[in-house]
């Protein structure tokens, strides 16, 4: 199983390399905090979190992520993660992210993410959706996340002229 999913995420991170003419690719990582735990009778296992770290992207932008999570497991095996985030970039804008996936672990993974508001020129942003891969170790977590842009946003956004 660790040996497909170093495969799954080598492929990821080489398919990333070809293909970043025109995708926006962002980088998190962040600390997890348990703010409350359910479990249930029938061996289902909530668990609410919230998440802080820090975010830099290929247009030179940087800043503080933080989320909300929840995560639902039945006998230690991943069956929903839902989380929504605020990214605040270093140029004062703000973006807001919802991520899901469901798996067979939520130690690493991929799933889907999708932008769903934003601030200033990443206004344009609004709808996209991307691919991420998540690593986690301890209550640390390393997202890579691949966004599909239309044709000339990426070089829009790099040279603000939006």
């Amino acid at each position: 199983m660790k040996r497909a999913f170093k495969i799954i995420i080598l492929f990821f991170f080489l398919l990333i390399g070809k293909v970043v003419s025109n995708d926006l690719i962002n980088e998190f990582n962040f600390f997890s905090t348990t703010d409350g735990v359910y479990k249930l009778q029938d061996g289902r296992k909530f668990e609410a979190s919230s998440l802080n770290g820090h975010f830099k992207n290929n247009l030179g932008n940087y800043g503080n992520i933080k989320c909300n999570s929840l995560i639902e497991t039945i006998k230690d095996k991943l069956t929903f993660l839902k989380v929504i985030c605020e990214i605040a970039l270093n140029d004062g804008n703000k973006t807001w992210t919802i991520l899901e996936r469901s798996s067979e672990s939520f130690k690493a993974g991929i799933g889907e993410s999708k932008i769903i508001d934003a601030t200033g020129k990443f206004k344009k942003l609004r709808g996209v959706k991307c691919v991420y891969a998540v690593t986690k170790y301890s209550n640390s977590s390393f997202v890579i996340e691949k966004c599909k842009l239309k044709q000339g946003l990426l070089e829009e956004l790099k040279n603000n002229k939006l």
